[in-house]
């Protein structure tokens, strides 16, 4: 995968890409319909916020979904981010030869450089098997820089494979567009990452400290690490934000709905936000939404939250997309994310924060005029992190000028949107923190006698 060193961004409002907006729409717009998109969808108003909200409709899609929705402070972007989300899809579920049919014993055993599927945090099928030959895709190990043959079943996004599939569900976690290869690579970078942040702060700040409320085994200091669990990701101080990001608190603020910005940075140091409102507007919507952001930059990721947590909003009284459930429906654990909710926990860490906030200039941030430079923090952050892979893999589409690549990176989690399996980060963040309890916890008994 040949990659550029530098790719300078543009300059003005809106997210951090290499081309203005009104550019990028210019290039896109005549290849919509190679992509299936008919029709474009201005879809705001259904909502008081006032954020632009619109929606990409591809029918008949062999997605799981036909509807994609994008977000941004102009139309324009709102525009580009709903088609840019239904060309990735699109561009993931096209016919992949694969490079290789061969089982993972036989490429271990040739000396091949190969991803084994159970080292991604993913449930693997009961009938997976090492000796059973499935179909491999050449990625670019953006770490090592070589080649690495990945299971086609976890880089495309196919809802049905000629040969049994090796997970047990299909995701688009790390899959993501641009205007180039390089931008594709920094949107999937910032989300494999916000899906790890998103796992770590749910075990940590809001599982962990509802196990202690309920088993009480604490005792009188459960409510203080309680707080303190929930202060380790606490809520960002709404006053003195930047100028972008205060007109968008004020969209809710003058629409009379309440918001809560939490900050979700892990221990990789890239910042990560999560922004939730709560609302009765109906029995068959919502009462809760969130949306989620993470870039090098902190203000680019805060603004993704909150424009998130909009589209959030208006996507759900839209009521179009396939995989929104109504409240209480029965579905399984890899569908909970996008159940509507008939009850808001205003006892969870969202709405009911430890003592401890923070005001956005205290959450570390690496803002920077090169796409690049984002890409080489992350990677940096990760290579630190423990991370021997970051694999990428090209799915962009012909004829569409849009680049479009999977990253996978096997060391990160994921369990928080699809409730699959907590990995060894997961893992350790829940020890470290109960550990940290149990340290303190002792030191209290021993100062009290």
């Amino acid at each position: 995968m040949e990659l550029r060193s530098h790719v300078k961004k543009t300059s003005g409002p809106g997210v951090h890409r290499e081309i203005a907006a009104e550019e990028t729409w210019q290039n896109i717009a005549p290849h919509l319909r190679r992509a299936g998109i008919t029709r474009l969808a201005d879809i705001t108003g259904l909502d008081y916020i006032g954020i632009p909200v619109y929606s990409a409709i591809i029918p008949r899609s062999n997605d799981s979904i036909s509807v994609y929705s994008g977000k941004g402070f102009r139309p324009v972007d709102a525009r580009i981010s709903a088609a840019m989300e239904a060309i990735e899809r699109f561009s993931a579920w096209l016919p992949l030869r694969p490079d290789l049919v061969s089982s993972y014993d036989e490429l271990a055993a040739a000396g091949r450089n190969v991803l084994h599927p159970g080292d991604c945090n993913l449930e693997l099928t009961r009938d997976y098997r090492d000796d059973g030959p499935i179909s491999w895709v050449r990625g670019w190990d953006l770490l090592n820089e070589e080649s690495v043959l990945v299971p086609q079943d976890g880089a495309a996004y196919q809802a049905r494979l000629h040969e049994q599939p090796c997970y047990r569900i299909t995701t688009t976690n790390g899959l993501a567009s641009g205007n180039s290869i390089e931008e594709a690579l920094c949107h999937a970078l910032c989300e494999v990452i916000e899906r790890d942040s998103m796992t770590l702060a749910e075990l940590v700040s809001n599982y962990l400290p509802q196990v202690l409320e309920q088993d009480g085994h604490l005792g009188g200091a459960t409510a203080g690490a309680v707080d303190r669990l929930r202060g380790l990701h606490p809520h960002v101080r709404l006053d003195g934000l930047p100028p972008r990001a205060h007109r968008a608190v004020e969209r809710f603020t003058a629409a009379g709905v309440e918001v809560r910005i939490a900050d979700i940075t892990s221990d990789l140091g890239i910042p990560g936000f999560f922004a939730a409102t709560s609302e009765d507007i109906g029995d068959r919507t919502s009462r809760g939404h969130a949306g989620y952001g993470t870039h090098p930059d902190a203000e680019v990721a805060l603004l993704r939250a909150l424009t998130e947590c909009a589209q959030a909003r208006a996507v759900d009284v839209q009521a179009m997309r396939e995989d929104i459930s109504l409240p209480g429906s029965e579905v399984s654990k890899y569908e909970m994310h996008v159940r509507r909710s008939s009850t808001v926990d205003k006892g969870s860490w969202a709405w009911q924060p430890a003592d401890r906030t923070v005001g956005l200039d205290e959450v570390e941030s690496h803002p920077s005029d090169d796409v690049m430079e984002d890409v080489a923090l992350m990677l940096s952050r990760l290579e630190s992190a423990g991370a021997d892979r970051v694999i990428a893999v090209d799915l962009s589409p012909p004829q569409i000028p849009v680049g479009v690549v999977r990253v996978i990176v096997p060391v990160l989690e994921s369990w928080a949107t699809d409730q699959g399996r907590i990995g060894a980060r997961g893992g350790e963040a829940w020890r470290r923190a109960v550990r940290s309890l149990a340290a303190e916890e002792e030191g209290h008994a021993t100062a009290s006698v």
